[in-house]
């Protein structure tokens, strides 16, 4: 019978060979996925939170969370929208399936809504008027004294109520900021297993299948990533890089028009219509470098985008 000390070193041991198994996988994945485009099976909701898929389930989705997020978060990248791949790393029992940024809420995003109105103080010359008041026994000057700390006390309350509506409305442009960058910053699938990854489930063809209920992949082989992985280190999960001058990584939802002609050059528009509402809407084609990128546009803003080799 092994002694429990003998029995921790083994499972450290473990450990230490399974580490650079996973960083060969995660590897081998980031280069067949990474920078390269997917069109959605199902709404993604804008949180680095993602969708959680259980591999041990039937049903791997797990529906109540989903539904939560997508209500509380709204959707970042919609049914049928095309995104881009941007991160894959493999843990122990997760894979992270990053799309357009990974979503909104990581360690370096304010996700705060709440601006704090300033606190106006009493001067030193309120103050000091109250302890004038309280230390006078004239009734006059009491009188007099109390009308100036009148004056003195609304005017800081009046500073006071101005800035709580100045901070309420600064609350409300960043809350509708926050909103915004939700819809910007992507989204992720969260592939989890209640121990390590079967070494089967870790081959592009395997993710794929795993995958195949929310993403369509289409031809994957065929396309030109439009990013490039960084080189893998074990001891800190790598993140892709932009390839050098490449505009394609810069190009975003909510972008204007003119914003895009300066990334991609004149474009050429394909199609163009109104809605009863008055919104047009405009479909462009643009061809830089040895892609071809469809934007669509509303009044002007990206709304979604597809990017292909040529």
């Amino acid at each position: 019978m092994l002694n429990p000390s003998r029995i921790v070193i083994l499972v450290a041991l473990a450990a230490i060979l399974q580490a650079p198994a996973r960083a060969d996988s995660q590897s081998a994945l980031q280069n067949y996925f990474v920078g390269k485009q997917v069109k959605l099976r199902i709404d993604m909701p804008g949180t680095q939170k993602g969708v959680d898929l259980r591999m041990d389930r039937d049903d791997a989705m797990d529906w109540k969370s989903y539904s939560g997020r997508l209500k509380e978060f709204g959707p970042a990248i919609r049914s049928g929208d095309h995104s881009t791949i941007t991160t894959l790393i493999v843990k122990k029992n997760l894979i992270e399936f990053q799309l357009d940024g990974g979503g909104f809420g990581t360690f370096w995003d304010d996700s705060s809504t709440t601006v704090t109105p300033y606190h106006v103080d009493k001067s030193n010359y309120e103050k000091q008027l109250e302890r004038d008041i309280r230390d006078t026994s004239d009734p006059q000057k009491r009188r007099d004294l109390q009308r100036e700390l009148d004056r003195v006390r609304n005017r800081r309350e009046r500073e006071q109520r101005a800035d709580d509506r100045a901070a309420v409305i600064a609350s409300e442009l960043k809350a509708q900021q926050v909103a915004d960058r939700r819809t910007r910053g992507g989204s992720r699938f969260n592939l989890r297993w209640p121990s390590a990854i079967p070494a089967d489930d870790l081959t592009p063809e395997a993710v794929m299948k795993l995958l195949d209920a929310y993403i369509d992949f289409g031809d994957l082989q065929a396309q030109k990533p439009i990013l490039q992985v960084t080189a893998v280190n074990p001891a800190t999960p790598s993140a892709p890089a932009a390839a050098p001058n490449s505009p394609m990584t810069q190009l975003k939802r909510g972008m204007p028009i003119g914003e895009v002609s300066n990334l991609l050059g004149l474009g050429r528009q394909l199609s163009q219509s109104t809605s009863d509402e008055g919104l047009k809407t405009q479909i462009f084609e643009y061809l830089p470098e040895e892609y071809r990128v469809e934007v669509t546009y509303v009044d002007g803003i990206v709304v979604r985008y597809s990017i292909n080799s040529r």
